[in-house]
């Protein structure tokens, strides 16, 4: 089964991201703030990772820079989800290996397309599809 880690630190947007990912049909995994983000992607080597960038203990960025230096976790497909649709923010993410980037509040077709879209790739990467 496709598991998807939500890594978000509030707990109305974690619940809707996780019922979003979960309607789609994957499984879902949850971190409530980047630090138990990084090591759920590390032990549990989740397909794609749903990403807040405005975190405690460390941000969106700092994870996601963590994710890609590690052989294990640097190919899951990262979507990073944020309040900040800055330009330089979006451009910074994406230069730091993010798969994608969502604006909150986001469009649910959007951040549907995306995460169905991460997932196949990931599938066919594995010959699954």
């Amino acid at each position: 089964m496709t598991t998807i880690l939500v890594v978000e630190d509030d707990q109305d947007i974690r619940f809707l991201l996780s019922e979003t990912v979960s309607d789609l049909g994957y499984d879902v995994l949850e971190a409530a703030d980047g630090e138990t983000g990084f090591r759920r992607a590390m032990e549990e080597h989740p397909d794609v990772i749903l990403l807040d960038v405005m975190m405690p203990v460390m941000d969106g960025f700092q994870v996601l820079e963590k994710l890609k230096e590690h052989a294990e976790t640097h190919p899951m497909p990262v979507i990073m989800v944020s309040a900040r649709g800055q330009e330089q923010d979006i451009m910074r993410a994406m230069r730091g290996g993010a798969w994608g980037y969502v604006i909150k509040p986001w469009n649910q077709d959007d951040l549907e397309s995306k995460i169905n879209n991460a997932v196949e790739e990931v599938l066919q990467e594995r010959g699954e599809l």
